[in-house]
């Protein structure tokens, strides 16, 4: 997976850097990864130092907006170009571009549908940093900031050695310094306001990447973080990774939504089957079960047909009960209801089905991990060659899927999308659709 699409970059975009830990790779490479398909521009606000200058093909010093008209003739004949102020007096570095400059990129960034990166504040090369009150510099019109932070730094001291500005980070987090820094104070810090909050407009989406992944143990410490992440609601996702290798990612950490369909009238059954009992619970508490012990979030429930009668079965569970006043039309609309209520805070869900008892945790589990590692569109359980649900699909799919129509949930959309499968039991192959369908289940119980 490219580092690029592990922080959904899209096309036209502006992005912006913060932290510490490997800012300059990460845009080096994300720079590499999309001039492949588009015009890059890359700049700072902050120092840079000469070396830097390789992060571009090309390079260009603009003092002042007036400065950047060869810029787009530039990246006719070069993907990618930096752009700088003049070099700093008494160092190898290059000075960060000003707020007029910076407007002027964004504006012809605009026109060339490209991406503009921005490193927004420098580190001096540690693995972890504290703001000060200029940093950082975040431009208004950013529509992505990445959060960087070094995980070779959890287990070291809070000392000058592994963080930039120790003394802020240490009144920030409530440590002296020197003591040990563990994964609950990066994730504290990353969540501060005055941290690695600190000068993001409202706006903007946060991804927060956490670099040099490169050992078992930093990597169990990555996922500590970004499980803590999860629970922190300006952050829409988490990207474990190591940018200097061939192989950056590793897993992305998003929420996951549940949306569990019980609306349906269950014809051919003659019974409403969400309320059937079985092992002492209605079938759509087995369904919604499997969604918490997954620890999807939120698990939404669509009603219909029973509709009070479910909304009753469920009142003492922590779900959020949606109705679909158009359930007789199809399965489409309760899949378009339920969608509606998740997809504006969530990276992928998983349409749970209300009939399929045996599809525990660990199978929504699996479907979570393979995405994680995978972002694929779809992750779709088979058994023997026979796919089957449920099915996790990407925020990428989420267009495609609101557009299904008729009787039918996501299946249209195995032809459209790539996928990724998760082998299971055959034992979740059952579904209750008819009375010789509920025989056999009693048998079961």
């Amino acid at each position: 997976m490219r580092l690029a699409d592990a922080l959904r970059i899209p096309s036209k975009s502006v992005v912006a850097f913060t932290g510490a830990g490997g800012k300059s790779t990460a845009i080096g490479r994300i720079a590499r990864e999309l001039s492949d398909e588009g015009r890059v521009i890359l700049t700072s606000t902050t120092k840079l130092h000469h070396r830097q200058s390789s992060l571009a093909r090309s390079h260009i010093i603009a003092r002042t907006p007036d400065d950047l008209g060869t810029l787009p003739s530039m990246l006719e004949e070069s993907p990618s170009v930096l752009v700088t102020g003049d070099t700093a007096k008494g160092e190898p570095k290059w000075v960060g571009v000003d707020a007029s400059t910076l407007e002027a990129l964004h504006a012809i960034n605009q026109k060339i549908a490209g991406t503009l990166l921005i490193e927004a504040d420098g580190a001096r090369g540690r693995s972890i940093k504290a703001p000060a009150d200029h940093e950082p510099v975040v431009p208004h019109f950013a529509d992505l900031v990445v959060p960087v932070v070094g995980l070779d730094a959890i287990g070291a001291p809070l000392n000058d050695e592994w963080v930039h500005r120790p003394e802020r980070a240490a009144i920030l987090l409530g440590m002296a310094e020197g003591e040990v820094i563990l994964p609950e104070h990066v994730f504290a810090l990353l969540n501060h306001p005055s941290g690695g909050l600190k000068g993001i407009p409202d706006e903007a989406e946060v991804r927060v990447l956490l670099n040099k992944a490169e050992t078992r143990e930093s990597q169990e410490h990555g996922r500590a973080i970004a499980n803590l992440l999860l629970t922190a609601p300006r952050m829409r996702a988490t990207v474990i990774a190591s940018v200097s290798q061939d192989q950056p990612v590793q897993e992305v950490f998003g929420r996951v939504a549940g949306v569990v369909l019980a609306a349906g009238d269950s014809k051919r059954l003659g019974q409403p089957k969400q309320l059937l009992l079985w092992r002492g619970k209605p079938l759509v508490m087995h369904a919604v079960q499997a969604g918490q012990g997954a620890k999807l979030s939120p698990i939404v429930v669509v009603i219909g047909a029973e509709g009070e009668a479910v909304r009753k079965a469920l009142e003492n569970e922590p779900v959020l009960i949606v109705e679909n006043e158009a359930w007789s039309t199809g399965l489409s609309s309760s899949v378009r209801a339920g969608l509606a209520s998740v997809e504006g805070n969530s990276e992928a869900v998983v349409m749970l089905l209300s009939d399929m008892p045996f599809v525990r945790a660990e199978l929504v589990e699996a479907l979570i991990k393979e995405h994680r590692r995978t972002l694929s569109p779809l992750v779709v359980p088979r058994v023997g060659g026979r796919r089957t649900n449920p099915v996790l699909f990407d925020r990428s799919t989420f267009s495609a899927l609101k557009a299904v129509r008729g009787d039918q949930g996501g299946r249209i959309l195995l032809e459209q999308f790539s996928k990724v499968w998760v082998e299971c039991d055959e034992t979740i192959l059952f579904d209750l659709d008819t009375p010789e369908d509920l025989e056999r289940l009693k048998e079961l119980e």
